[in-house]
C-alpha cells in the first residue's frame, strides 16, 4: 500500500511538472531514484530501519516519476504524428488493427442538430507505413481510426490500407474544455485517422484467413452472438454493455440517464462482476467434487479469461487483482490485507500505464473500493447480536426473520452507498460538475437486478448453447432484469432533485481533502478527537465555498467579453462589473450537446453559476442549439429574441427548431422577450449600455440573417458590436446610418463574403475583430478587409477563446492559444 502511494505521488508530481512545461525530466528522476536507493542501503547497514524505509519510498516515488516521464515525453522516432499536423490532410496509411472494431449508433435525433449524425466505427491501429507519392515510407506508433459508417468483416490482427484524413489530436480551445489531446497522449496515441466511408479501409491481409486471429477475439465474438440471440434485440445493447463492457452500443439517452443519476457504475465491468463470477465458478466447481487446488485453478482461470475478454481496463485489473489475491489468501489460510491488495492492484495499473491515474474512471474505481474497505471495517465493530437478541430472533416466525434480514441487508447496502456517494461527491463534481443524490438509493435497488442479470448471462454463454430452452429462459431473465434497471434509472432521472449541476470543487481542495482522508485511514494514531475531526471537516468544506475556485475577482470595474471557440457557431460571454453574466448566442453547427458542454465548462471554470440574460441573434440553429443544455445546467434570467425569431416568412416556413426551443424555455419557466431597434437591455450596471441597433420592429424583407439582432455594448468609453449573421438587405439598412466607430467587433456571418466585410469594416472601423468559425482558411478575404482598416484580427479556430478585458483606461486581449506569429 505504501509503495503504491509513493509511486502514485511520483507519477502525480511528474504530471504537474509536465503541465508546467518543464520538459523531459527522465534523467533527473533516475538520478534521484539511485541516490535514494543508496541512502536506503547505507541506512539499513547502520541499523536505521525507519530511515531506510523512508528512503525506499522516495526511491519508489522517483521511479514513478521517471516512468510517467518516459510514457509522456518519449515516442518512436518514426511515429505517424511526425507526418501530421493539427489541420487534417489526406493520407494513405498501412495499418494493423490492434483491437476489435467498436461501433457506436448515431446520436439521438434532435430538431436542433443541423447536420445528421452517423454511425461511427472506431478502433486502435498500429501504423506500419505511410505512402509518400509512389513510395512507401516506414512509420510507426499507435493511432485512433474512426470511420463514418459501420465497418464490418474486419477483426483484430487484420492488415489494411486506409485512405483517411490524418491529423494530430487538437488541444482544447477554451478554458475548462476537456483536453482530448492529453487523453490520447496518455494512451500513446499521438495521431488520428478519419475516414468518411467504410470503403476507405481496404483489408490486404486477413488474420482470420491465415488462422492467426486472437483466440480471445473468437471467444468474445461467440459470447456476443450467444447473448444477442437469447436476450432479444431490444435489450441486447444494454446486456452487452453490462456484461462485456460495450458501452458504445448504448444510445445517448441511456448513457445520459445513467451518468446523471450516478448509476454509471452499474454499466461498468468492475468488482461486482468479477466477484460474482468468482462466486459462481467457486460454487459450481465445489459441487463437482473437485479438489481445493483444482477449484482455485479453475476460479482464477475464469477470472483471468473474463478480464481478458472484456479488456484490461483499470477497473477490471483492480477487481481481478483484488479477487485473485483474496482467493489465494483464503485458500492459503492467511488473512488478506485489503490495503496491501488494493495497493498491489494500483501498482499493476501504474506498471501498465501510469497515465491511467488521471482518468476519472480509474480514480472512481479505486476510491470506491477504498471507501467500502474502510466502511466494512467500521461496520464490523457494530455487527453481531447479543445472546439475548439471538434467542429472541430464533423465536420469531420465519417470514418475520426473512423480512428483517432483507431489511437489514437493504439498510447496510444503503449505508454503504451513502458512504461511497459522500466520499466520491467532490471528485465527481470536479470531473463532471454534477451531484447525484439519486445514486444512494439506486445502488441497493438496482444492484440485485444487475446481479441476477450477470448470473443469467453467465448461464447463457456456458449452458445455453447446450440446452436452447434454458438459454432462452436465462436470456429473458438477463434482458428483463437489465431492462427493469434501465427503467428505474430513467424514472429516477425524471424526479426533481435526483441530480443537479455545480461548479465543482477546485483541485487544491481535492488534494487536501483526499490526502488527509488517506492519512486518517492509513495511520489511525494520527487521528485527533472526533470533535476536532468534525470541526476541521466543516472548516475545509467552508473554504471550498468561500474561496473562489478559479475565477479572479472583478474588483477593478471591468467588463470581460469572451468569444468562445465552438466551431461553426457563435457564443460571446460578457461578464459585467456587477457580476452579472450575459450571453450573445449559444450554438454550433455540430452536436448541440457538445456545444452546451463547451459553454458550460467555460462558465464553470470562471465560477459562474447563473446566466442573467441570453440574447439570440436569429433563428439559425448554429446560434442557439446549445440553449436547452444550458437551461438544464444553469438558471437563466431572461432570453431576448428578435420579432422575426418565430416568423414563418423570415424562417422560410421552417419553425420546427424555433418552436422546439420555445417549448423548452416555456417548460423551464424562462421568460422570452422580443427586442428591436433602440431597445436597451436592463443590467445592474448604470455605466454599461446594451442597445439594440437592428432589426426594426417589423423586420426587413429577406432571410433570417438579414434580421439578426445587432447588439451594441458600451462601457468605459469602449464599444463592442455583436451583429450575428447580419447580411443584405439588413446590412444596407444598418450601414445607411452614420458611421459608428467600435473597438471590438464580432465579424458578421463568421466572416462570410455575404456580410460585405470591406463595407462593414469601413462603416465601423474596428480596432479588434473576432472571426468565429471552424475553418480559418475560408475567411482570408474577410481578414484582409478588416486588416486594411487597421484592425487586429483573431480567429477562434486558431486562437481559441478570445477574451477582451475592458476598463476605463484600456482594453486587454487574451487568447487561450497563442499563435507563434503573434
Amino acid at each position: 500500500m505504501w509503495l503504491a502511494l509513493a509511486t502514485g505521488l511520483g507519477v502525480a508530481a511528474d504530471y504537474q511538472l509536465q503541465s508546467a512545461e518543464s520538459g523531459p525530466l527522465f534523467g533527473w528522476w533516475w538520478f534521484a531514484a539511485i541516490l535514494s536507493l543508496l541512502f536506503a542501503i547505507a541506512a539499513r547497514r547502520r541499523g536505521y530501519a525507519n530511515g531506510a524505509a523512508g528512503a525506499l519510498l522516495l526511491t519508489a516515488l522517483a521511479i514513478g516519476g521517471a516512468w510517467h516521464d518516459w510514457r509522456w515525453n518519449f515516442a518512436r522516432a518514426d511515429d505517424l504524428a511526425l507526418f501530421a499536423g493539427e489541420e487534417p490532410q489526406p493520407a494513405c496509411v498501412e495499418v494493423v488493427l490492434a483491437d476489435r472494431i467498436r461501433t457506436s449508433p448515431p446520436a439521438d435525433r434532435s430538431p436542433l442538430r443541423a447536420m445528421p449524425a452517423h454511425t461511427i466505427s472506431e478502433a486502435t491501429v498500429r501504423v506500419v507505413a505511410i505512402r509518400d507519392g509512389a513510395q512507401w515510407r516506414p512509420a510507426g506508433g499507435v493511432s485512433r481510426l474512426r470511420i463514418a459508417g459501420e465497418l464490418s468483416g474486419v477483426s483484430a490482427g487484420d492488415r489494411a490500407v486506409v485512405f483517411a484524413q490524418m491529423a494530430c489530436p487538437r488541444p482544447p480551445l477554451n478554458p475548462g474544455e476537456y483536453d482530448w489531446a492529453a487523453a490520447e497522449r496518455r494512451n500513446g496515441r499521438l495521431s488520428e485517422l478519419y475516414c468518411d466511408d467504410p470503403h476507405c479501409v481496404a483489408v490486404t491481409t486477413s488474420a482470420s484467413a491465415l488462422r492467426i486471429g486472437s483466440p480471445l477475439a473468437i471467444v468474445r465474438d461467440w459470447c456476443e452472438r450467444q447473448l444477442s440471440a437469447n436476450v432479444g434485440q431490444r435489450d441486447a445493447p444494454l446486456v452487452l454493455a453490462t456484461l462485456l463492457g460495450d458501452q458504445e452500443r448504448l444510445s445517448d439517452e441511456t448513457k445520459d440517464a445513467f451518468m446523471k443519476t450516478g448509476a454509471i457504475h452499474l454499466l461498468v465491468v468492475s468488482g461486482a462482476h468479477i466477484a460474482l463470477l468468482a462466486t459462481i465458478v467457486w460454487r459450481v466447481t465445489g459441487g463437482a467434487s473437485l479438489s481445493r487446488r483444482a477449484q482455485v485453478f479453475v476460479t482464477v482461470g475464469a477470472i483471468i479469461l473474463y478480464s481478458a475478454i472484456v479488456g484490461a481496463q483499470p477497473s477490471v485489473l483492480r477487481a481481478a487483482v483484488l479477487t485473485i489475491a483474496t482467493v489465494m489468501a483464503l485458500v492459503g489460510g492467511r488473512q488478506a490485507s485489503a490495503g496491501n491488495i488494493l495497493g498491489a492492484a494500483a501498482l499493476v495499473v501504474i506498471l501498465i500505464n501510469p497515465c491511467e491515474l488521471f482518468r476519472a474512471g480509474t480514480q472512481f474505481s479505486f476510491l470506491a473500493v477504498a471507501v467500502l474497505i474502510a466502511f466494512s471495517k467500521l461496520g464490523s465493530r457494530f455487527a453481531g447480536m447479543s445472546p439475548l437478541d439471538r434467542l429472541i430472533d430464533e423465536a420469531r416466525p420465519w417470514w418475520l426473520k426473512a423480512m428483517r434480514r432483507v431489511g437489514g441487508w437493504f439498510g447496510a447496502m444503503t449505508a454503504a452507498s451513502l458512504a461511497v456517494g459522500l466520499a466520491m461527491a467532490p471528485l465527481v463534481s470536479y470531473h463532471f460538475h454534477v451531484v447525484t443524490p439519486a445514486s444512494i438509493l439506486l445502488t441497493p435497488l438496482a444492484g440485485p437486478l444487475v446481479a441476477m442479470s450477470l448470473a443469467a448471462g453467465v448461464a447463457v454463454v456456458t449452458f445455453g448453447w447446450l440446452v436452447p430452452p434454458l438459454g432462452a429462459m436465462c436470456g429473458a431473465v438477463c434482458g428483463g432484469c437489465l431492462h427493469a434497471t434501465e427503467s428505474l434509472v430513467i424514472y429516477a432521472q425524471s424526479i426533481p432533485g435526483s441530480y443537479f449541476y455545480t461548479t465543482g470543487f477546485p483541485a487544491w481542495w481535492l488534494w487536501g481533502f483526499y490526502g488527509v482522508a488517506a492519512l486518517w485511514v492509513a495511520i489511525p494514531r494520527l487521528r485527533p478527537d472526533w470533535h476536532w475531526q468534525a470541526s476541521s471537516g466543516m472548516i475545509w468544506l467552508a473554504a471550498a465555498l468561500i474561496v473562489p475556485s478559479q475565477a479572479s475577482p472583478n474588483s477593478e470595474r471591468q467588463l470581460r467579453c469572451t468569444f468562445l471557440a465552438v466551431g461553426h457557431g457563435t457564443c460571446a460571454v460578457m461578464e459585467l462589473p456587477s457580476g452579472q453574466t450575459v450571453l450573445y448566442d449559444a450554438g454550433s453547427l455540430g452536436s448541440p450537446d457538445a456545444a452546451a458542454k463547451i459553454i458550460s465548462s467555460f462558465l464553470w471554470s470562471q465560477g459562474i453559476e447563473r446566466i442573467d440574460a441570453l440574447v439570440l441573434s436569429h433563428p439559425d440553429i448554429d446560434h442557439y442549439n446549445a440553449v436547452p443544455g444550458l437551461v438544464e445546467r444553469f438558471p437563466i434570467g431572461v432570453v431576448y429574441v428578435s420579432p422575426m425569431m418565430f416568423d414563418p416568412l423570415a424562417t422560410m416556413g421552417n419553425l420546427t427548431a424555433p418552436n422546439y426551443l420555445r417549448d423548452v424555455l416555456n417548460r423551464a419557466g424562462v421568460p422570452l422577450r422580443e427586442v428591436w431597434l433602440n431597445d436597451r437591455l436592463r443590467t445592474d450596471d448604470a455605466d454599461v449600455a446594451m442597445t439594440v441597433l437592428h432589426p426594426p420592429r417589423d423586420g426587413v424583407l429577406g432571410r433570417d440573417n438579414a434580421n439578426s439582432v445587432l447588439l451594441c455594448v458600451e462601457f468605459a468609453g469602449k464599444r463592442i458590436l455583436l451583429p450575428g449573421d447580419l447580411e443584405s438587405p439588413g446590412l444596407e439598412l444598418v450601414t445607411a446610418d452614420p458611421p459608428l466607430d467600435c473597438d471590438i467587433l464580432l465579424a458578421p456571418h463568421h466572416g462570410s463574403a455575404q456580410s460585405d466585410p470591406p463595407g462593414f469594416a469601413a462603416w465601423c472601423t474596428p480596432e479588434h475583430v473576432v472571426l468565429s468559425g471552424e475553418r480559418s482558411d475560408r475567411t482570408a478575404p474577410a481578414q484582409q478587409s478588416y486588416e486594411r482598416v487597421g484592425a487586429a484580427v483573431y480567429h477562434t479556430a486558431l486562437d481559441g477563446a478570445v477574451t477582451f478585458s475592458v476598463n476605463a483606461t484600456s482594453e486587454r486581449v487574451f487568447c487561450f492559444r497563442e499563435r507563434p506569429e503573434r
